[in-house]
């Protein structure tokens, strides 16, 4: 049989091309009579042609019956013992004859006896062995049977392996080797020797066949599968790929690792531990190590807060090594051992799952700061590993776009998620380059929030006390972090100029290598220089005048220093050269402490006497403002008689208050006119400006049957409820004078309080909502309410669910009604009309102008300058569009509408 016949019979399995049966005794074949020769000449050709081959097909005859394999199939036996021909002397000079003697194939066309009994194993395979292996694998593996799938095939390959072998090896080998020793032996590589000899390329073709009849890639997923599972078992791994759950009872180990070795080296002896078996070991061992970060090491050590990577390349080194060496040795690969650079390697390999399996939960670990110290150890440690950094930053900017930086976050919950941000980033990254990048869209999005700036000032100006338990509550706009700064020590920073030129600066280091070009590294990076330049300093400035007046009005501490401590931490960070306007405000409400003292030192509340004979007659104990709202008395005034306490604003500094006006009551009007004139007396006839809707105020109410005390009151509720008393020809409800009981209670509504205390009717209704809610006053009509005397004359359920509803009410009123300094939009509001006329008339003069030119020419014209954006702008452009005065021409181009 040709070369390119025995290549197809290799591959498909044809009897008549692949293999020739054994030739049984039969009448020698003498050919043919050449030309010209005799007829049967027993002489004729004596030297070869027709007598060797007529000897050959005798020992060929012999030989092939010999060594033929048995017919029957091996089925599950596992004896491969059976009836051979008794090795004859016949026998042994055929083999002779045929393997190195002159029956030894020279021609092409004639078959060799070792090619004849390699062609019959392959037969036999394909006859007897093959069926029953593709039984096991012609279908899809159960997992939970691969052990038993791969121990069946190796036992089964083992037992034919040794039926090929065992006749060959005994038989063909010696003649063979005799001829090989008996001739010269010339040096050369003894690796080709090897490869070279008859006996290895026999068990080489025989491997080659068990190896292409099964499946490879199933044979692959099964052998990986059932290393991956080895590697599960023995380090007793819980979280598994493959979805199986572990077992309640560990494994023996040792009796476990023999299992697996007698397998591998099972499989490595059948020719089933090549290229193959090393892919699938790898794919395991990849699994593995997954698989044993998950299960032990992504736990987060909230405790000791201590970094999981130690203990993570203790395992690569004393178990994952060992474990990949025992297996290289089974399956004989060179090198069988593990080399440091590989150890090095698979460490690293380690730590990058274990830093990316973190990195998926840094936003986690960040708002859990600092309980989860190990957790961000252990990223640190990723860091270092090639293409982490980049890695870090944009998986966690999509984890804060996607849970942080939403409308459904709260601007107080950005802001303390911000703070973690910055804390655990400081412990990545001393340098702060990572957290200068994943930062960006965090300070663009409080930017655009209108509160950021509130929220900052007044966490960082309130007390940590929290007897309630709500002041730091999840809805509250008030930041524990932030607070819980101020009471860090400050940071003494030295104002150099150039940090660069600094040549006495021991600590200094260059930039780091991967630092953006507007990179520069402050030397004072705390929470609250972070907080301090979220915006630009004139910005910033301009947003605390407003919050830091509006707070310094309402303040309760006589000392004032966390407002003196906020101040300095300002200065420090920002410079003081914008603050000026902080200082006065401050030392505004300092002094008006002192001239308190003074004025009260000179006798002022003696100069009025509370009127008599009135029992329902509040009596206001009050705190005003002269040019600005007032503080209490420290202490509180105990002399009877209502007291006033000032506070003296310095109008220039402050930012725009309101100045609702209204009137107050009389005994307060007496009160600040002795005010004013003391004041001038000690302050050199300078004028004072009171401004009544920014102070608050206490006050006792004397009824029929109870006597009730209010503190923190608004002036104008205090101005409402003086309206009910008993005025001139009202004796009836005083009772005589206050002598007897009254014959019935003031009424008084709407129009009248509003024409009388010269009050807008907003605050009318939310002052009688007050005290409705207080159960003080009741409505009797609409917009009419009376004084309820005595509690024991109410309709119990309609008065108490009246009240309820108009205290709810008026509470929501009064906070938005609370503040002291006029809001961006209040003032927008007040100079809107200003700012529609100087529109008219500029594009009425200019002609057709940009939105950005009519903003710039706001700015430089109109009195007090445009001190808003450019959505304000355009909404006011776009009233105006509606009222038809503006016409838009598009590009945002806008000009008078011509009629």
């Amino acid at each position: 049989m040709d070369h390119k016949s025995r290549v197809f019979a290799s591959v498909f399995a044809v009897p008549s091309l692949s293999h020739t049966t054994p030739t049984p005794i039969a009448t020698p074949d003498l050919g043919y009579t050449g030309p010209g020769k005799s007829f049967g000449s027993p002489f004729a050709s004596a030297a070869g042609g027709p007598h060797r081959a007529v000897r050959r097909n005798l020992a060929w005859s012999a030989a092939t019956r010999f060594l033929s394999l048995p017919k029957p199939p091996l089925g599950n036996d596992t004896s491969v013992d059976f009836e051979r021909i008794p090795k004859s002397a016949e026998v042994e000079e055929a083999l002779q004859y045929l393997l190195v003697g002159e029956g030894k194939s020279e021609q092409e066309h004639e078959e060799g006896l070792v090619e004849w009994y390699t062609n019959e194993a392959r037969l036999h395979f394909a006859t007897y062995v093959r069926p029953a292996l593709e039984e096991l694998w012609d279908r899809e593996i159960d997992l939970r049977h691969a052990w038993e799938v791969l121990d069946e095939t190796q036992r089964i390959l083992h037992l034919v392996q040794h039926l090929y072998l065992q006749p060959f090896e005994d038989h063909v080998l010696p003649h063979l080797y005799n001829q090989g020793s008996s001739s010269t032996i010339r040096p050369g590589n003894s690796e080709d020797m090897v490869t070279q000899a008859p006996g290895w390329k026999m068990k080489r073709d025989i491997q080659a066949v068990f190896a292409h009849c099964l499946p490879p890639q199933r044979f692959s997923k099964t052998l990986s599968y059932v290393l991956y599972d080895s590697g599960c078992k023995l380090f007793r791994i819980y979280v598994r790929q493959d979805g199986l759950q572990a077992s309640a009872t560990p494994e023996d180990s040792q009796a476990f690792r023999k299992r697996l070795v007698a397998l591998l080296q099972g499989l490595e002896l059948v020719g089933l531990g090549g290229d193959n078996a090393q892919k699938a070991f790898a794919h395991a061992m990849d699994k593995l190590m997954d698989s044993f970060i998950v299960s032990h090491y992504l736990k987060v050590d909230w405790f000791s807060k201590k970094s999981m990577v130690p203990h993570l390349r203790m395992w690569i080194k004393d178990g994952f090594c060992p474990l990949v060496e025992l297996v290289l040795d089974c399956l004989k690969c060179d090198p069988d051992h593990v080399q440091p650079t590989e150890l090095q390697q698979w460490q690293d390999m380690a730590l990058g799952r274990l830093g990316r399996a973190r990195v998926d939960n840094l936003f986690d670990f960040v708002i859990n700061w600092d309980k989860s110290l190990g957790a961000i150890l252990d990223i640190k440690e990723y860091l270092k590993v090639s293409n982490a950094k980049q890695h870090l930053t944009s998986s966690f900017s999509q984890q804060v776009s996607r849970r942080l930086l939403h409308p459904g976050a709260t601007t107080t919950f950005i802001l303390n998620v911000y703070i973690y941000v910055i804390r655990a980033f400081h412990e990545l990254e001393p340098k702060g380059v990572l957290l200068e990048r994943v930062a960006r869209p965090i300070r663009r999005y409080l930017k655009e929030r209108d509160d950021t700036a509130r929220i900052i000032i007044s966490s960082l100006l309130t007390d940590l006390d929290d007897e309630s338990g709500t002041k730091f509550a999840p809805g509250s706009e008030l930041s524990y972090e932030i607070a819980s700064e101020m009471h860090k020590p400050i940071a003494n920073v030295s104002q150099d100029q150039d940090e660069e030129l600094n040549w006495n600066d021991m600590n200094w280091q260059p930039l780091p290598s991967d630092a953006s070009p507007d990179y520069k590294k402050a030397k004072v990076e705390d929470v609250i220089w972070f907080l301090l330049t979220l915006w630009d300093r004139e910005d910033f400035i301009d947003e605390l005048k407003n919050i830091l007046g509006n707070h310094l009005l309402r303040c309760q501490d006589p000392e004032y220093e966390k407002e003196i401590r906020l101040l300095e931490l300002i200065k420090i960070r920002l410079g003081d050269d914008k603050l000026q306007a902080c200082e006065v405000m401050l030392r505004d409400v300092l002094d008006s402490k002192r001239i308190n003292s003074s004025i009260q030192g000179s006798g002022i509340s003696g100069l009025l006497q509370t009127p008599q004979g009135a029992p329902r007659t509040p009596q206001p104990s009050g705190r005003q403002l002269g040019l600005g709202p007032s503080t209490p008395s420290w202490p509180p005034p105990q002399p009877k008689g209502p007291k006033l306490n000032a506070q003296i604003l310095s109008s220039f500094f402050w930012p725009p208050l309101r100045e609702d006006d209204f009137q107050v009551p009389e005994q307060i009007q007496t009160i600040q006119k002795s005010y004013e004139a003391n004041f001038e007396r000690i302050k050199g006839m300078r004028k004072l400006r009171w401004m009544n809707a920014l102070g608050d105020s206490s006050i006792t109410l004397a009824f029929q049957d109870r006597t009730e005390d209010f503190e923190k009151l608004t002036p104008w509720q205090v101005s409402v409820i003086c309206a009910f008393e008993p005025q001139p020809g009202e004796e009836w409800a005083a009772g005589g004078n206050g002598k007897g009981k009254a014959t019935s209670s003031i009424t008084r509504d709407v129009e009248q309080l509003s024409t009388a205390l010269s009050m807008d009717t907003p605050l009318v209704r939310q002052a009688l909502g007050f005290w409705v809610g207080k159960s003080v006053l009741r409505s009797t009509s609409p917009d009419t309410y009376e004084v309820i005397e005595s509690l024991a004359t109410t309709s119990n359920k309609a008065d108490a669910d009246a009240a309820a509803a108009a205290q709810e009410i008026a509470q929501v009123q009064a906070e938005a009604q609370s503040a002291a300094v006029k809001t961006q939009e209040d003032v927008f509001q007040e100079k809107k009309d200003v700012y529609r006329s100087f529109i008219v008339g500029m594009l009425t003069n200019t002609g057709n102008l940009p939105v950005m030119r009519i903003m710039m020419m706001m700015r430089m014209m109109v009195q007090g300058g445009f001190p808003f954006g450019m959505e304000e702008l355009k909404g006011l452009l776009a009233e105006m569009m509606a009222e038809g005065k503006v016409v838009g021409l598009g590009g945002e181009v806008y000009g008078i509408r011509k009629a």
